[in-house]
Formats: C-alpha cells, structure tokens, sequence
C-alpha cells in the first residue's frame, strides 16, 4: 500500500505499531490509513486519535480483512471514519479512495486553513515581539532554516515546530493552545504544499 501511495506521489509514513501511529500522527498528517488486524487494537486507536484535539480533526480510512468488523465499525464510529475498506483492495481503488478523501478535506479545511494560518502567524509574530528570549530565538532560527531550506549544519540544528512547542510547554513559557499552533508547520513564502500521509 505504501508504494502503490508513494508511485501516486503522496508521502506514506509508515507505522509498525499503536505507539509508532500516535507519534507520527502527532505530526499532522493528512490522513491516518488504519489497517485492523487479528492482534490489532485499531478500534481503541481509533478511539484514542478522536480524542486527542491535536489529532481529533485527520480523517481516518479503515483498511480490514473481517468483515465482521465493518458493521460494529459503522454503528459506534460512523462519525470517526471517512470510509472502510475490505481487503483484497486493488491499487486503483486505493489510489482512488485516497485522493477523494484528501480533495474533501481540502475543501472542508480551507476556511479553517487559512484561519489557523492567521491565528499563528498572530502567535508567532506576538512570541518574537513580547515572548521570552529563549523562545524568540530558537523561533526565530526554525524561520530562518524554513525559509532558506538550507542543507548546513546550522539549519539542522533548528527545533522543529513540534520541538519548539513541547520545549516551550515543558518550560511553561506556551500554553497547551499555543503549542497546539506552532505544531503546526508555519506557511513560509506565498504558498504551501500539502503532502498525504499514510
């Protein structure tokens, strides 16, 4: 499935386990492609992704082999998946009910985008200006390696987004809201690209 998505060119992250999803989930990723197993707890995964407010809002497809699972699937988390997928799945199907439920939610998120946009872009301008010095600088340096996309060891050195909010939270100089925003990757220039993940 990763290759088929890969070939298509969407970015598949691959998870091996419940803990590896939630990690790389916490890293906003377009979509979450759930597959259920036997030994699998994808339900309480699943239960545990919508939960989250930093997570809550990825749209979910449910890849399974049971059938059995579908109908319970339907009744308790209808409302938490964009669609079920029953295996054996072709890679044209794949490819295709990937890129209806990132079209969606690219239509349903544009309003939404472009205030959160605003509302960090607001909150970092506001940290640089009247936050603590320790949290304007490394900011300001994940701007400057954004930007330049630099390849050099000092662009490397940067935090990430994600980096400078738990840092920040952890020195309680960000509020669990601001850091939610600055996880999300600051658009740097006139445009952003989005890239599926898997």
């Amino acid at each position: 499935m990763a290759r088929t998505l890969r070939q298509a060119g969407h970015t598949a992250i691959l998870a091996s386990d419940a803990r590896s999803a939630l990690q790389e989930a916490r890293h906003w990723p377009d979509l979450v492609l759930l597959e259920l197993g036997p030994d699998l707890p994808g339900e309480e995964l699943l239960g545990y992704l919508k939960s989250q407010p930093e997570t809550a809002h990825i749209p979910v497809l449910v890849i399974t082999e049971q059938r059995e699972a579908v109908d319970p699937l339907e009744r308790s988390a209808k409302e938490c998946i964009t669609d079920i997928l029953l295996k054996p799945l072709s890679a044209a199907q794949l490819r295709e009910v990937v890129d209806r439920a990132l079209a969606a939610q690219l239509e349903l998120d544009a309003d939404a985008l472009r205030l959160a946009w605003r509302r960090q872009q607001e909150l970092i301008l506001r940290l640089i200006l009247e936050g603590p010095d320790p949290l304007a600088f490394h900011i300001c340096r994940r701007i400057c390696a954004d930007r330049t996309r630099m390849k050099s060891p000092r662009s490397a050195d940067a935090l990430t987004w994600t980096e400078v909010a738990e840092w920040g939270m952890r020195e309680g100089l960000l509020d669990a809201e601001q850091a939610r925003l600055l996880r999300r990757v600051p658009l740097v220039g006139p445009e952003r690209t989005r890239t599926g993940a898997a």
